[in-house]
């Protein structure tokens, strides 16, 4: 058994009220395919609106009559909108691996006293391989610019995502969670860190069952002082200069800890920042699209 995750801030159509949709080009649809390629499973995505979903299905479809693998990918929108209140996620995932999805869970709430909108994300499951329940979570959370760092409302909405994944483990302390987003947060910022436990210790998450993994701190990048090359240096591109960095790594695949025992191993470097765009006869680069690369989470399970 074998499932690979990519997450991607595509910035296509941005959840603001007054921000003008973006259409699925054909270079967008290219980028997808060649995801799609690399045996990716389930493709989650933000900064897409329904349209966009349908459009791409139909894209999708139309490149499965040239190659028949397509024809496996079904294309969901998760998009919702309720006033200037916006979630902006789509998957695609390949149907014959990933079966029975449930209905989608809005996981959004109110801060206490200050009522301010959390933007926590969306929740569905699926059946992997048909035999095991596996539980997906999308998150955007609101940018820095709305809460800064240190705001308390980044803690919240963290806390919030906490107290659904306690549900899950209540349910089930071996469940199977993938937590996937552009949180606008680091790995080591406090909410993910503290209020979401996200660790960076496998062995720590081992030895405590409703702990999360979080393997993206291995791309928290550095130039390598050698050779002058290293991994991306984040999965975001940042022209703040106050960080002291011209990237983030605000997208992030976050693990339950069921993914560390029952067979379950990486594959390869296990995650991976997708910086470089190989198309072919193609001069695309990811910058011509969007501001984030995508990214992804290899695993496999020997039983």
């Amino acid at each position: 058994m074998d499932l690979k995750i990519a997450w991607w801030n595509c910035h296509l159509s941005a959840p603001a009220s007054k921000a003008k949709a973006g259409k699925v080009t054909t270079d967008f649809v290219s980028v997808i395919l060649n995801l799609l390629d690399s045996q990716v499973d389930l493709l989650c995505l933000c900064e897409v609106n329904e349209d966009n979903c349908l459009e791409l299905q139909r894209l999708i479809l139309a490149a499965a009559l040239t190659d028949p693998k397509y024809a496996s990918f079904t294309v969901r929108s998760l998009y919702s909108k309720d006033g200037n209140k916006i979630d902006d996620y789509g998957i695609v995932y390949r149907h014959d691996k990933l079966t029975s999805p449930s209905e989608v869970v809005d996981l959004n709430a109110k801060s206490d006293v200050s009522n301010k909108h959390l933007k926590v994300g969306r929740k569905l499951s699926f059946k992997l391989d048909g035999a095991v329940d596996l539980w997906v979570i999308l998150c955007h959370w609101q940018s820095l610019r709305t809460y800064s760092e240190d705001s308390h409302i980044r803690t919240e909405i963290a806390s919030e995502l906490r107290g659904y994944v306690k549900d899950i483990y209540e349910d089930d302390p071996n469940a199977l969670i993938v937590i996937c987003g552009d949180f606008n947060d680091e790995p080591f910022s406090r909410s993910i860190q503290m209020a979401l436990k996200a660790s960076r210790d496998i062995s720590f998450v081992k030895a405590r069952n409703d702990a999360l993994f979080n393997p993206f701190w291995r791309l928290v990048g550095m130039t390598d002082l050698v050779t002058g090359t290293h991994l991306p240096p984040g999965t975001c591109a940042n022209s703040d200069g106050q960080h002291m960095t011209n990237w983030r790594t605000f997208d992030q695949i976050i693990l339950s800890s069921g993914f560390l025992k029952g067979g379950w191993s990486f594959v390869g470097s296990g995650v991976e920042i997708m910086s470089a765009l190989n198309i072919s006869g193609s001069t695309l680069q990811w910058t011509d699209l969007s501001d984030h690369y995508p990214i992804t989470c290899n695993l496999k399970r020997v039983v």
